[in-house]
């Protein structure tokens, strides 16, 4: 009979005060189809190494790699005039990060644990975009908390990699000035047995433009969870290809007016094949929803297409949104482009 390697920590135990209230929030609606309350008997090896933020010459572009408290910074990010890089907690020692945690939104868990949370100001023009990879790797539940200010009438492209081979926790607050403009792109890339809680908090400030191509990959467990914060005359944008792999992705939009001058988009595509388990669940706070707020999730199950067929079918399905996914920006997209097409290979 095989043993659980004692340094392996039951996440239930891991949270002690903090597993009850974690544990009822797990049954909140959002949440229901996602089988998160089956994560706190899990065992991982919950990272204690000490917080760190290295300067990485052999990373090459704008890049950041993230795994929990382990930060390694590409040179040109880190030096580049149009970014300041700053550890929270350096910046603030009188700050109590653990103040952020809200048992409402899993994710939050991270202020919790994680000890390294570090910010990323936009104050100029970054002629290319910045990628940002978050790492799990094998038995291990990382955590990390990023933040990205972005300076009034800024514009920056940001693409984000997934990878988690066991269990990954992230929260990254995106706080747009005003006029401040972010194009983001996700890119799920998960191992088959990889659990994901992504979380992030956009604070969209006056005339402020925030739009997101997250593009899906199912494994174990996914659940990504975006709250909009909107402000007068923002405008934000959702738009999703969800592969789901035979496996589970799900995904949780809420959103939170401050007027009701403001737009929201969403528009999501599922592939559906295997036994998968997707999902979608909006919520938008406020007695009038305003005209230009607009959602819309539609799928094809493969299942249903003959074999022969399936490429063509899946290609004419996402070609608009394939379409809209690009980058502005001339220099260092290589790896975006790289990572959208291979995101369309199915087994």
């Amino acid at each position: 009979m095989s043993s659980i390697p004692s340094n392996l920590i039951q996440i239930k135990s891991f949270l002690g005060k903090y597993y009850p209230e974690l544990n009822y929030s797990a049954i909140q609606e959002k949440y229901k189809k996602t089988g998160l309350d089956t994560f706190f008997e899990q065992r991982f090896l919950i990272q204690n190494n000490k917080v760190q933020m290295i300067v990485d010459p052999s990373l090459s572009g704008l890049t950041a790699i993230v795994s929990g408290n382990e930060i390694h910074v590409s040179k040109s990010l880190y030096d580049h005039p149009s970014v300041i890089i700053t550890n929270t907690l350096e910046k603030n020692q009188a700050t109590n990060p653990r103040s952020l945690y809200n048992a409402e939104i899993f994710s939050t868990v991270a202020y919790l644990i994680c000890q390294n949370h570090t910010m990323f100001q936009i104050v100029g023009e970054v002629d290319e975009p910045i990628y940002m990879k978050y790492y799990a790797d094998y038995e291990t539940f990382y955590s990390s908390v990023i933040v990205f200010e972005v300076s009034n009438d800024i514009e920056v492209e940001i693409v984000e990699e997934i990878e988690s081979a066991s269990a990954l926790n992230s929260v990254t607050n995106y706080i747009l000035h005003p006029g401040a403009d972010v194009k983001l792109s996700t890119f799920y890339q998960n191992h088959v047995s990889g659990i994901s809680f992504v979380y992030r908090n956009i604070i969209a400030q006056d005339n402020s433009s925030f739009s997101h191509v997250l593009f899906g990959k199912g494994s174990s467990n996914v659940i990504d969870e975006n709250k909009l914060v909107a402000y007068e005359d923002s405008s934000s944008e959702f738009l999703g290809v969800i592969n789901s792999n035979k496996k589970n992705f799900h995904s949780i939009l809420y959103v939170q007016p401050f007027n009701d001058n403001y737009s929201v988009t969403v528009d999501y595509k599922d592939i559906l094949y295997g036994k998968s388990n997707i999902s979608f669940f909006p919520v938008i706070l406020g007695q009038h929803i305003p005209d230009a707020a607009s959602i819309s999730v539609s799928n094809i199950t493969l299942d249903e297409i003959p074999k022969e067929s399936i490429e063509f079918e899946i290609n004419r399905y996402v070609s608009d949104t394939m379409g809209r996914a690009i980058l502005g920006r001339m220099t260092g997209t290589e790896r975006f482009y790289s990572n959208k097409t291979k995101f369309l290979h199915f087994p």
